[in-house]
């Protein structure tokens, strides 16, 4: 992908090559336009400093794994970012898909395993593994091309030269237009113009060169103007009925009995799946835990006298070996549908692990799973 270069504000030069003019001075960005070579600058239509909010979305570049459905219509899709995190990106119908080459609507069907991919999704992510987050955008067909900027207005300006100057409302980007600027809707053939970027409007903008400046700035020749979007509030709600809907109908909470003690901890059905905290339930069977990461990976260690049991975070297999020198002794691996993950610093696992470990009987039933030393 063809990376957004940094350039210092001394490139005006190069800056007047592409009719962008960056300001000489970003506090005199509150009362005039940006200077131009070196030129005087002009005074602006509005000279207020507006207030900035945060933004509640994030973007990333990413591989889609998998693509999930729920009967005849793709639910989510999980992907792998470039930092090598699965995240499962939840869709609906407010979920919009751009070509990012041609700033087109384009169609879920359009999306296939393997595909590169950017997407914008809600900072808003449930606890589970993977992690689960509302998706508010895809950009496909993004090959090496530089993916178009979501954003939403703050205010709008324009200088005695006709140039469009867009603060976005995060306060972290002056985007400029102009005459050459072309301007398209979404899904529509409604005609579009620079008037239709008021206020909380949001917008795809395509630009490659960011000035190194606080805000960042930049010119763009491209922008498509999107439908309303659900507010912060709103899309904060939903995340938490969807992760509040999907705990209650995933997960029970289940009384753990171990080495024939009644644990203070829970366990939890989860996907239909027995699951205990590791240690809690490890140490009451007289087995020790440790824990380590190697590699960028996490893996934690269960063993007792003769046998030991490492499980690597985020992967459904589960393997012990014997202790015993000179004996050969490992199980076939087995998946048990979840995987080890670490909550609050807590290590869950398939019960099914003590009887992989040998030698432990596990049995759930009445909201009690109990775990048991063979005699």
């Amino acid at each position: 992908m063809k990376k957004k270069q940094i350039l210092a504000m001394g490139l005006s030069a190069v800056l007047a090559c592409s009719s962008v003019a960056f300001a000489a001075d970003l506090a005199a960005a509150e009362t005039t336009a940006p200077a131009a070579d070196n030129t005087a600058a002009t005074e602006t239509t509005t000279t207020a400093v507006p207030q900035v909010k945060e933004s509640f979305r994030t973007g990333s570049m990413a591989t889609v794994s998998k693509i999930n459905m729920d009967g005849e219509t793709v639910s989510s899709i999980l992907v792998k970012t470039t930092d090598e995190q699965d995240i499962q990106l939840n869709l609906s119908a407010d979920t919009l898909i751009v070509n990012n080459e041609t700033g087109a609507a384009a169609a879920l069907s359009d999306i296939k395993e393997g595909d590169k991919i950017y997407a914008y999704y809600s900072k808003a992510m449930t606890r589970s593994l993977p992690p689960q987050s509302a998706c508010e955008l895809i950009l496909v067909g993004v090959g090496e091309n530089t993916p178009a900027s979501l954003h939403e207005v703050g205010t709008v300006t324009t200088n005695e030269e006709g140039m469009t100057e867009v603060l976005t409302a995060d306060g972290s980007m002056i985007i400029r237009m102009d005459d050459k600027t072309t301007y398209a809707p979404y899904k529509t053939k409604n005609i579009v113009t620079k008037a239709d970027l008021t206020e909380g409007t949001r917008f795809l903008a395509w630009y490659d060169i960011v000035a190194m400046s606080y805000p960042g700035q930049a010119y763009t020749q491209k922008v498509v103007i999107l439908p309303a979007a659900a507010t912060e509030e709103t899309a904060t709600e939903t995340q938490a009925t969807r992760e509040t809907e999907q705990t209650a109908a995933e997960t029970t909470e289940l009384t753990i009995v171990a080495g024939g003690k009644t644990l203070e901890v829970k366990g939890e059905m989860k996907d239909g799946v027995t699951v205990v905290p590791v240690r809690a339930a490890a140490e009451a069977l007289g087995c020790t835990v440790s824990y380590e990461q190697k590699d960028g990976k996490e893996y934690v260690t269960v063993e007792n006298d003769t046998r030991s049991m490492t499980l690597e975070i985020g992967t459904d297999n589960y393997v012990s070996t014997t202790k015993i020198e000179d004996a050969v002794g490992m199980t076939a691996p087995a998946q048990y549908g979840v995987a080890p993950y670490i909550v609050d610093g807590t290590t869950y696992a398939a019960a099914d692990l003590f009887e992989a470990l040998v030698g432990f009987d596990v049995v759930t039933e009445a909201g009690t799973v109990t775990i048991t030393a063979q005699a």
